[in-house]
């Protein structure tokens, strides 16, 4: 059997923690074939001395999905392993990942970890919660609410290791400009293959930097497209997962925009098209609540 060989891509629009990036895939116990820095920018790029590093341009504003498939598409090796340019691995990242998918004797395989998820002026988490079984259905284990858990499911890019192949069977770029990428590409290469299996470590292995740039954080209101995404991707699934999805996902982005009119729309939504859980149904009831209450002040400080 032939010897995988593992290609890093890192996509990056030139941020300076590309530099440390690079430098956690260089430094993996398992030998790396190459780091292939993917920029989606003109702008001149710091990275570590290495002959094992590659860049390739594709950008201005190609988009991230553009961006990973045409370092995949240029990859040499069998494996690839995706590696944000602000996030971080431990050194054991790699040889634990690939030591859990030994086993397996084909190339249809996806192997995530568990991840520390860092953001400014919050307390470091652990994520996700709950660990994905062999062959669930991925919109089940990342949309669906259990209880009260928020962020109970989660399958971040950089945490994701997979062969080569599946990524030609298909492209991470088949839905460009997604709201949601990641979970996008894994929903249809398990409707594609459904002996499609996955493997999760449920160590901590990579690091998750939530900068100012992450959709969480935007202040712009796109919960249009998170209600147009699970109205065309989320219709096969079951209705605990819709009404979930809505309540929470689409209900998330509208509270980021402060909207109390976006967060009535994705309310109706995911009662009309699902049945979401309590968990849900709390979840957005508080984030009403509180936009509400925001909305109320801000007409008391214009008033005065």
């Amino acid at each position: 059997m032939e010897t995988p060989t593992v290609s890093v891509v890192v996509p990056t629009i030139g941020r300076d923690s590309l530099y440390g990036a690079v430098e956690s895939a260089l430094t993996q116990t398992h030998d790396v074939l190459e780091v292939v820095v993917v920029a989606d920018t003109t702008a001149p790029l710091t990275l570590p001395e290495d002959a094992r590093i590659r860049v390739i341009r594709t950008g201005p504003a190609s988009g991230s999905s553009n961006t990973r498939q045409k370092g995949i598409d240029e990859a040499l090796g069998t494996i690839i392993a995706l590696l944000d340019d602000d996030d971080l691995w431990h050194p054991f990242k790699l040889e634990r990942q690939l030591s859990e998918v030994a086993d397996i004797e084909d190339d249809w395989w996806v192997v995530s970890c568990r991840c520390a998820v860092r953001e400014t002026g919050r307390r470091e988490r652990i994520w996700p919660r709950r660990t994905i079984a062999e062959h669930q259905p991925v919109a089940d284990y990342l949309f669906r609410m259990h209880g009260f858990s928020v962020g109970g499911g989660m399958l971040q890019s950089s945490t994701l290791c997979f062969p080569r192949a599946l990524a030609f069977e298909v492209p991470l770029n088949f839905a460009p400009d997604s709201i949601h990428d990641e979970p996008g590409w894994l929903m249809a290469v398990q409707a594609h293959l459904p002996e499609l299996t996955f493997r999760h470590v449920p160590d901590c292995f990579s690091i998750y930097n939530i900068s100012s740039e992450s959709v969480s954080r935007r202040s712009d209101d796109v919960t249009e497209r998170y209600i147009e995404w699970g109205l065309k991707h989320l219709m096969d699934s079951t209705p605990r997962v819709r009404g979930d999805y809505f309540l929470f996902s689409a209900v998330s982005a509208a509270a980021a925009a402060k909207s109390l009119g976006s967060i009535r729309r994705a309310v109706v939504i995911g009662f009309s098209e699902g049945k979401p859980g309590i968990g849900a149904m709390t979840y957005a009831a508080a984030k009403f609540g509180k936009a509400a209450v925001q909305q109320a002040s801000r007409g008391v400080s214009r008033a005065r």
